[in-house]
């Protein structure tokens, strides 16, 4: 068995991991993928689905499911806790790897204390990227209508959008765009854009005081999982029959 806590061994042999992502994440974790170098094989899965944590939960068991072990050397989850969607997730055969953080926004910033630091001094900070704005109707989205067909299938009208988005935004003060230098500078300035005309689109139509802001985010903690560079502050390893655990008063995930 190839231990892959190994530095040395991971360098001498070809280890291959599947991965199994929310599909908000694609870019970026193509990117992190393609420079890893370890051979990886990518499932995403439908991005919004911490909205319902009992669907996400059974996607993912029936991700981890198929895996075989004969083909793959560990599975790594690019989720956090996710309302709750990751928890119980097991495999008889072969390890799991999940970032130990809530959501996928810290691992957007690639660093939780950099997020935590923010969020304590501006809870109400709706964030957006490049992945929310490619597969999300976040509020203020210019092409909202195209989105909402797309995505459910039928149209709504303006009266029941606003109604809404309103209440989606009512506690929020701030819009924050995160991107990452390293996708480059077309898609950093498509997604600022694309964030300022939500602004604009929500302040001018319900009468707000929005602020923007942004943050250069970065692809440390996605590369990091992907290259097989783990310690305990950033993942959590659930060996073979173990099972993804939530302690609710520090915050953490275990496994156990």
């Amino acid at each position: 068995m190839i231990d892959l806590y190994d530095n040395n061994t991971c360098w001498r042999r070809n280890i291959k991991f599947k991965i199994i992502s929310c599909n908000v994440m694609n870019r970026e974790l193509r990117y992190c993928a393609s420079r890893s170098l370890h051979r990886t094989d990518i499932e995403f899965l439908p991005a919004g689905l911490h909205e319902r944590p009992e669907k996400l939960n059974m996607f993912l068991k029936e991700a981890i499911q198929k895996t075989d072990a004969e083909e793959y050397d560990g599975i790594l989850l690019n989720y956090g806790l996710c309302g709750n969607g990751t928890l119980g997730v097991s495999h008889p055969e072969i390890p799991i790897v999940v970032h130990n953080c809530h959501d996928c926004i810290p691992i957007l910033m690639g660093n939780k204390k950099q997020h935590e630091e923010w969020v304590a001094e501006k809870p109400g900070t709706f964030f957006y990227s490049c992945g929310w704005i490619d597969e999300m109707l976040v509020p203020g989205c210019p092409d909202y209508d195209e989105k909402y067909l797309e995505l459910y299938g039928r149209t709504i009208d303006s009266r029941q959008r606003d109604t809404v988005e309103r209440i989606l935004i009512a506690n929020y003060t701030h819009l924050m765009y995160i991107y990452w230098k390293e996708m480059g500078l077309l898609l950093q300035e498509k997604g600022r854009s694309y964030t300022k005309e939500c602004l604009f689109s929500l302040n001018e139509r319900f009468g707000l005081d929005l602020a923007y802001r942004e943050a250069r985010g970065s692809s440390a903690l996605v590369q990091s999982i992907v290259d097989g560079e783990w310690d305990e502050e950033r993942v959590v390893i659930v060996e073979p029959g173990q099972e993804l655990g939530f302690d609710a008063p520090s915050g953490t995930l275990f496994a156990g």
